[in-house]
């Protein structure tokens, strides 16, 4: 391989362009990314985070926006990569703070539509543009280029700005036979590094995966293969908005004569935009109702079902503890997961396999089956080819973990970078770009902010909270002692409130929240608990329950003693 020659630099007097992260890089989810110059500012993504088992209540957690607010009349517009939720999932949340123009492709412009219109936003600043299509956005010149990744309409995004060329290539991977037939365009790559490019953002979170990546059509032969060993119903759990291995689902449901059920809000709604858009082609003779599930034979359904990551509120770990309505899981039935476990999930996911293969269920996993699922993300071979193609001054790893990183730097300092040319960065901090340098140049103050939602189950309206409004509001810690293998409750139930309200109120009201709580307790189903399930219904449960009698929602704290 050609080994990488330096340009030589021009000494740059005049001004910069700042680059801030609000997410993205250290922790892989809730991409946000600023670009400023002068009087103009560009945000590409605006995603979502997933909590951990250490924020307890907490749905979702979104970019810190503190350092945009005020600056609303200088930003230009937010440019989408693609339509993943932690690229697009923080829209409905940060959007009617800022107010501006949303550019995008179609299939992502009706995700976020349809997310708009689920939290009453007006949708006419949602603007679809053509992969082909330039933009005047102040001082940037914007275009976009197609590449492969597990969901169609996915770009690179390129900023033509007077210091330079700066591409930002958020997830991607070199498919040359991908389901939806998009490519990567190597093309437009190759003659932007022809031309020149100052500076590339790139997606690093598979460097570590020596090679290339297989073809997402491989991925089919297993989903047969998963079918027809299957006696009952077959579930496959996937990214909600992985558009090209539901096509590939369905297609074996309807070789092998399975209605096909969708299950999960976020299942349901990016089905319903993708068929209307013509991304996912789903015969309506294939197609039911979660509802009439019960109306067929087991081996006659197959369940696209939502709750890969093992989400405690999800349909799938609902099912897997024999508390969803519609999909009750019996012996013969299987659940194929077909998606690796992002960073902070990886415990949610493996208790999940564990409790469903505790159910006497067959669980198909990447762990004893690698052929379950194929990375978005492009592999070391992948990366090295692009940046080979586009020979950029400089280069900024974004999309993966600190480690990630740093193995990204190593690859390219092995293809004849200079450290001085590659820089890792945190959230927050700022990056001035020049024509010949790039360097940290100070941080601004980011922090988690967390979204709680407030309907009942997966319905209803969503509000922000950070963990200042949660301690406003008090803290309940409930002290449940549980049989270990059977999930009763065992002994009387303790509840503690501090900050939450007044003490004389306080004996009576909890003394109505510990009978709710073993009503609720009771109706658990008699088999091996899953903890982290109980958890979430007590925390739902008592939630509810206190809202009702006082109009505040604590933080609920469970604790549950194994007996």
């Amino acid at each position: 391989m050609k080994m990488f020659k330096p340009k030589q630099f021009i000494p740059d007097q005049g001004p910069g362009l700042k680059l801030i992260p609000l997410g993205g890089v250290g922790d892989v989810t809730k991409n946000m990314y600023v670009y400023e110059m002068g009087n103009d500012i560009i945000i590409i993504d605006c995603g979502v985070g997933f909590p951990d088992e250490a924020m307890p209540g907490v749905d979702l957690v979104i970019p810190d926006i503190s350092y945009l607010r005020g600056k609303q009349d200088k930003i230009r517009a937010i440019l989408i990569t693609h339509g993943h939720e932690d690229h697009i999932g923080g829209l409905p949340y940060i959007w009617p703070q800022l107010q501006v123009p949303i550019y995008t492709q179609r299939l992502t412009a009706g995700f976020i539509r349809a997310k708009f219109s689920e939290h009453n936003l007006p949708k006419n600043k949602i603007i679809e543009v053509k992969p082909d299509q330039k933009l005047d956005l102040g001082i940037f010149k914007v275009s976009f280029y197609l590449v492969s990744h597990s969901v169609p309409d996915s770009t690179g995004i390129v900023l033509k700005t007077p210091l330079g060329t700066i591409i930002h290539q958020a997830d991607f991977k070199i498919d040359w036979t991908p389901v939806s037939g998009q490519v990567t365009d190597v093309g437009t790559i190759a003659n932007l590094g022809k031309e020149g490019v100052l500076l590339l953002l790139i997606d690093c979170l598979r460097v570590e995966k020596p090679g290339f990546n297989r073809s997402e059509k491989s991925i089919e032969a297993s989903f047969e293969k998963a079918a027809l060993e299957t006696k009952g119903k077959l579930l496959i759990t996937m990214t909600s908005s992985n558009v090209s291995r539901m096509q590939q689902a369905v297609s074996v449901a309807q070789r092998l004569g399975r209605k096909v059920a969708v299950v999960g809000r976020s299942f349901e709604n990016n089905v319903q935009v993708s068929r209307d858009l013509g991304y996912l082609h789903v015969p309506s003779s294939v197609m039911i109702t979660p509802d009439a599930i019960s109306s067929f034979d087991p081996n006659k359904i197959l369940v696209l079902i939502a709750g890969a990551q093992g989400q405690p509120d999800s349909s799938l770990v609902r099912a897997a503890n024999d508390e969803h309505k519609q999909v009750k899981l019996r012996e013969g039935d299987s659940v194929l997961f077909s998606a690796d476990p992002i960073p902070s999930t990886e415990s949610a996911q493996n208790a999940l396999i564990d409790d469903l293969t505790s159910r006497g269920v067959d669980v198909y996993y990447s762990a004893i089956a690698s052929d379950l699922h194929v990375s978005g993300h492009a592999a070391l071979e992948e990366l090295r080819l692009v940046v080979n193609l586009i020979k950029p001054n400089f280069l900024i790893p974004i999309g993966g973990t600190f480690r990630h990183m740093k193995a990204f730097s190593n690859m390219v300092y092995e293809m004849g970078y200079q450290k001085k040319q590659v820089l890792e960065i945190e959230e927050g901090e700022v990056v001035e770009v020049r024509k010949d340098s790039i360097k940290p140049s100070g941080r601004v103050d980011v922090q988690n902010v967390y979204v709680d939602g407030l309907g009942v189950g997966d319905v209803g309206h969503i509000v922000l909270r950070d963990r200042r409004v949660m301690s406003e509001e008090g803290v309940v810690v409930v002290v449940v002692p549980i049989d270990q293998r059977t999930g009763k409750l065992i002994g009387e139930p303790d509840i503690i409130s501090r900050g939450f309200v007044f003490e004389e109120f306080a004996s009576d009201l909890l003394e109505e929240a510990k009978i709710e709580l073993k009503n609720t307790l009771i109706e658990h189903t008699k088999r091996m608990p899953d903890w982290r399930f109980i958890r979430k219904m007590i925390e739902d449960d008592l939630g509810n329950f206190f809202y009702s009698t006082t109009q505040r929602r604590p933080l609920i704290l469970p604790v549950v003693v194994e007996v």
